[in-house]
């Protein structure tokens, strides 16, 4: 099987696994238990959270949220925000390349009485600054973008985003940071929160991860017996925060090295997908290197996929969250894309796995899927 849709999630790293099931067999306490293995749990927790500072080098500027993955943590930032200071700020601003996770959110809270403005995108897929900056008021509460687009790979200018935001003392500046950990370097300086999912870095799916720069800012979403600073109440899965570290470290170890290969594999395929009459690639030429959107005008992204997955090719359409939903995509919408080439898309994500083997005999399929369709090419 070749394995191309690595945004969707990742295969678990071996050393992930063995220590969650080792901490699962040995550590198995619970942190919040008064007895000796409780504290000892608790001191471990304290200890992974410690160990997640230094790799990233933030010392004592973030405080850190165990979750079950990145949509709990962009639903816990972005509520949490909102809703403390919907009294002094009530409008949000967002733009059409967020993920579902995101997007959902922003869009109940409308619902709540919240404003919600959304930025334009730039033809490249980028966050508009010039609109931005003219959306900027007073009265905002929360400004959420994504570090690097799930369906396209597109960078977003976070520390430019972020100098804009922090022009008003009110404003928040939350981060989806899902695509970028592994594949470009995470971006802290001038974010107050920002979201990470284990299984999308070669670690376990329930796995997320939210920094936040002082917690009091948030209202507390989940109510219970206090955990996680009252925040996110629940019973503390030790083995599931403990073996995410261990994914983090490496991934942010190897992230140079991944992002050379994949580099190499992303131009080899652009540079193979160029001679391809009909078939179009959508994704910048400065998006990350790791994802690869490409659009066959006048054929079903569906049929795509399933004639690549009878050649064993794995690949999708667009996020997994949201492929199976018959409207158009709403980023691929925001950059002006025709629908023709919306309809026909298809997302290849490469990752750590990926291997040179996988890339060659992709491109055997494409050509074999080429033919097939080729007369319906527009």
């Amino acid at each position: 099987m070749i394995y191309l849709d690595n945004a969707a999630t990742t295969k678990p790293n071996k050393d992930v696994l063995d220590t969650f099931l080792k901490v699962n067999e040995s550590l198995y306490f619970n942190p919040n238990s008064p007895h000796q293995a409780g504290l000892q749990a608790e001191q471990l927790l304290q200890q992974t959270k410690s160990q997640i500072k230094s790799l990233f080098n933030i010392k004592n500027e973030y405080d850190i949220l165990f979750t079950s993955g990145a949509t709990e943590s962009n639903n816990i930032a972005i509520k949490g925000i909102a809703r403390k200071k919907k009294d002094s700020a009530n409008e949000i601003i967002t733009s059409l390349l967020e993920h579902p996770s995101v997007l959902e959110v922003v869009r109940a809270l409308e619902d709540e009485g919240f404003v919600i403005k959304y930025v334009d995108v730039t033809s490249e897929g980028k966050i508009n600054l010039d609109h931005l900056e003219e959306l900027m008021s007073d009265r905002v509460a929360l400004v959420t973008c994504m570090h690097v687009n799930n369906i396209m790979g597109q960078i977003q200018p976070i520390k430019e985003v972020a100098n804009i935001v922090h022009q008003y003392p009110k404003a928040h500046l939350h981060v989806d940071a899902v695509q970028a950990i592994g594949k470009v370097d995470l971006i802290f300086e001038g974010v107050d929160t920002l979201s990470l999912s284990g299984h999308k870095f070669n670690g376990l799916k329930g796995q997320g991860v939210l920094f936040v720069r002082n917690v009091h800012q948030l209202e507390t979403i989940v109510h219970g017996g206090g955990q996680e600073f009252g925040v996110r109440s629940g019973t503390v899965n030790l083995p599931i925060d403990i073996a995410i570290v261990k994914a983090m470290k490496h991934a942010v170890t190897h992230t140079e090295q991944l992002f050379k290969q994949l580099l190499q594999f992303n131009n080899d395929l652009r540079q193979f997908l160029n001679q391809f009459s009909g078939v179009k690639i959508n994704s910048p030429q400065d998006a990350a290197s790791h994802i690869l959107n490409v659009g066959f005008p006048g054929v079903k992204g569906e049929v795509l996929v399933n004639a690549f997955s009878k050649r064993d090719v794995m690949l999708s359409t667009t996020s997994a969250c949201s492929s199976k939903k018959a409207s158009l995509n709403e980023v691929l919408l925001s950059m002006n894309i025709p629908a023709k080439c919306i309809e026909g898309s298809i997302r290849i994500s490469m990752g750590a796995n990926t291997t040179e083997t996988d890339i060659n005999q992709f491109k055997q399929n494409f050509t074999e899927v080429y033919e097939e369709v080729r007369e319906l090419l527009q």
